[in-house]
């Protein structure tokens, strides 16, 4: 006579039980399948936009550039604003060869000249020496006279950093592109940054020139043996055991137009 007590169907309760368990695994992967099937495609999201002035930020954590200027002269005044970055681009560019630390605008004033890069650390102190409105084939210009120091910065070497004394003068024409005068810009002094995130350049033309101006008081003379940040009894070259202080920038721009 045949055992009836593991049900009518012959099967052991634990074999009911595994083929339930299987049935209801098989209908919750059909059922998440459907609902896969009908739901939308998700849309690829697009790679995030390079930061375009994240090579200035890295580079303004190497070098510094400090500004002055005699009394009454507007370091924040448009004219002056050109000036700077033209020279502050063209430091730049000959330290890093790399374009993306010209600033916004360069190359619609100026050609960078392609060079190998002469790495510096440290900070670039520039002199305003003297701002002269005047006219230039007949059009009215400003004729600007920099010292630009550089004793405070270093290059790398294998054997540390080696500091190279050194300045240049530099005379710049600026004007602008066009005879009306653009709008105002507005300062915002409470969000300063070491560089511009707009074209300071925009309206305006620069020109290099040679000013022969020879006598004692000329811009160039003052630049070559009385700038007061030039140690002239320092060694033109000298072995140092740390890189220069990259000084905090000053003024610095951040500008709402």
């Amino acid at each position: 006579m045949m055992n009836r007590s593991a049900g009518s169907s012959g099967m052991a309760p634990a074999a009911i039980h595994s083929i339930l368990t299987y049935v209801r695994l098989l209908a919750t992967a059909t059922l998440v399948a459907v609902i896969s099937a009908c739901a939308p495609a998700a849309t690829p999201q697009p790679p995030p936009e390079p930061d375009p002035f994240a090579a200035l930020e890295a580079d303004a954590k190497i070098m510094s550039h400090r500004w002055t200027a005699p009394d009454g002269i507007d370091l924040d005044s448009p004219e002056i604003q050109v000036a700077r970055g033209y020279i502050e681009s063209e430091n730049n560019y000959d330290r890093t060869a790399d374009p993306a630390t010209l600033y916004p605008g360069f190359k619609d004033v100026a050609h960078a000249y392609k060079s190998p890069p002469t790495p510096r650390t440290g900070t670039i102190n520039h002199r305003i020496l003297e701002v002269e409105p005047t006219t230039h084939l007949g059009r009215p210009v400003t004729e600007i006279h920099v010292c630009d120091v550089l004793m405070h910065t270093a290059m790398p070497t294998d054997a540390g950093w080696t500091r190279m004394e050194i300045r240049f003068y530099t005379s710049l024409r600026v004007q602008r592109a066009h005879w009306t005068a653009g709008s105002p810009s507005i300062l915002d002094y409470d969000n300063r940054r070491p560089y511009p995130t707009w074209d300071v350049f925009d309206g305006w033309e620069v020109e290099r020139f040679t000013d022969k101006r020879m006598d004692e008081d000329a811009p160039w003379r003052i630049c070559v043996t009385g700038m007061p940040e030039y140690n002239f009894d320092t060694p033109v070259r000298e072995q140092l055991a740390a890189a220069p202080v990259v000084e905090p920038f000053y003024p610095g721009r951040n500008l709402s137009r």
